[in-house]
């Protein structure tokens, strides 16, 4: 896909920050969805399925490296990269497949245009050599989080929802907020995390009453709910060891202090 000379030679036009081919894609995937028309894309095996296959087919790692490393010497790096994907996620353990599809990427973004696809590829070269960066778990900035709107939070811990652990259980809390007005029901069922803004469900496993700002500081790591509970800072009616359970079934970070143990407060 390429873009008339007349506009082509106009700098003012030229894809510093998107490109032609990318942003043409963005708006028929809008339109007309991901769908291509084809049938085998329809539903392909995952990546990493899909990848051990075809690098069995293609002969094995090995194999594959040996031809790539032809094809990037030929400046093939479109294909190199391509292919060295397949094989990293074969084998993501796989130091010359690393190697080779950082040098491909690296190379695809000297000469790429765009900033943003420049970026791109070397964040992706970067990471194929040292690896992903693991960032901490939960939110360090209590401003940021003061901005969010308690539905955001709660939209949060609904993606956060693994259904597999969900399957079955139902849950139903209350949620009572002193300092800002707001209440909600917060209910689990068909494995979906739903809530609803200014009720309160008649039948609930437990009832939650606290400031907002309770719940940011728990959000923040400065507090855990038991220690809030414990401290009075939240009126629980009903079972507290529900929230636990609730966040049993997110997939969240090993060492967010939510999904300590609660007791009842005494």
């Amino acid at each position: 896909m390429e873009i008339q000379a007349s506009l082509a030679n106009d700098w003012s036009t030229r894809g510093y920050y998107g490109t032609l081919s990318h942003n043409a894609k963005a708006v028929y995937q809008k339109y007309l969805g991901w769908y291509d028309a084809n049938p085998a894309n329809l539903s392909p095996l995952p990546p990493v399925d899909q990848a051990r296959r075809t690098v069995e087919y293609m002969g094995g790692a090995d194999a594959v490296i040996k031809r790539a490393r032809g094809d990037f010497n030929a400046g093939n790096y479109r294909w190199v990269a391509s292919v060295m994907n397949q094989v990293v996620f074969a084998d993501p353990t796989n130091k010359q497949a690393r190697e080779l599809g950082a040098d491909a990427l690296e190379q695809l973004g000297y000469q790429a245009e765009a900033a943003t696809w420049r970026n791109a590829y070397l964040m992706g070269a970067m990471e194929l050599r040292i690896g992903v960066t693991k960032l901490p778990g939960g939110a360090s900035s209590l401003d940021m989080i003061r901005a969010i709107p308690t539905d955001a939070v709660f939209d949060l811990w609904a993606v956060r929802l693994n259904p597999e652990k969900a399957e079955g259980k139902t849950i139903a809390i209350n949620w009572t907020f002193t300092d800002t007005g707001e209440t909600f029901a917060l209910n689990l069922e068909n494995s979906a995390l739903t809530h609803l803004r200014g009720k309160l469900a008649t039948r609930s496993d437990a009832g939650f009453t606290l400031t907002r700002g309770t719940l940011d500081s728990i959000l923040v790591r400065q507090t855990t709910f038991a220690t809030a509970i414990r401290s009075g800072d939240i009126i629980v009616i009903g079972e507290p060891g529900k929230i636990g359970e609730l966040f049993a079934m997110l997939d969240v970070p090993a060492d967010f202090p939510i999904v300590e143990p609660i007791q009842a407060k005494r």
